[in-house]
């Protein structure tokens, strides 16, 4: 009876497949929430053909919000199944963080909004660089929980690969918190560093694996 109460009170942690497919869950609804927020407005049938390309002008600017969110939600999914590969099973520590990266994901859309509507205005702007910054100091944070001193992963895990990961999700929080700054004096030059956050990454990543290669190489000769 009292083992039986005492494991009734214990924290339930989920297991490593319930929390990824939660999530999956999650980024599916934001990246849905995202699209709803870009529509034209109700033209008559009767003017479709006059008014559909000034139309269209008309919510570029949250067409382009819609697509830079999209891309940067993506990258989080990219990110967070690549570093949960190397999970063995997740801790409450790692479930809690998991749950406050979520919220913020979930969060996007609002941000995003403001950003079609007003995405030249200074507070808009820096709004939305601090979400995408904390949301990725936050990813940040759960591969550092998880990977340090083999923590949650698998002791024989190269330590290059932890470094890797774990420089690769710094890049982001680099960038977008250096954009809150930039965007105090230009939203525009902001929203140019947003879009060359993909490509430092994808240029980081090209530069750094077969630099670790090598090295690893040389280690063994």
């Amino acid at each position: 009876m009292t083992e039986a109460g005492g494991s009734l009170f214990e924290a339930w942690v989920p297991g490593k497949e319930i929390l990824r497919a939660f999530s999956d869950g999650i980024f599916t609804i934001a990246i849905t929430l995202l699209v709803l927020e870009v529509s034209l407005p109700e033209i008559p049938s009767s003017e479709i053909d006059a008014r559909f390309l000034e139309s269209m002008a008309a919510i570029m600017p949250k067409m382009l919000g819609f697509i830079l969110s999209f891309f940067i939600i993506a990258m989080y999914w990219l990110s967070y199944h690549r570093i949960f590969r190397f999970i063995r099973e997740p801790d409450r520590v790692l479930v809690g963080e998991n749950i406050l990266f979520l919220f913020f994901i979930v969060l996007m859309p609002f941000p995003t909004s403001l950003l079609g509507l007003y995405g030249n205005h200074q507070p808009v702007a820096i709004f939305y660089a601090a979400n995408i910054a904390v949301t990725s100091a936050i990813l940040a944070l759960m591969w550092r929980h998880a990977s340090k001193d083999h923590l949650l992963v698998d002791p024989s895990l190269d330590d290059a690969v932890i470094r890797f990961l774990w420089l690769r999700s710094l890049i982001p929080v680099g960038i977008f918190s250096l954009s809150v700054a930039v965007a105090i004096f230009s939203p525009v030059l902001a929203m140019v560093a947003w879009v060359l956050n993909f490509l430092v990454v994808a240029g980081f990543s090209h530069l750094y694996l077969p630099f670790t290669r090598k090295n690893r190489e040389i280690r063994r000769e």
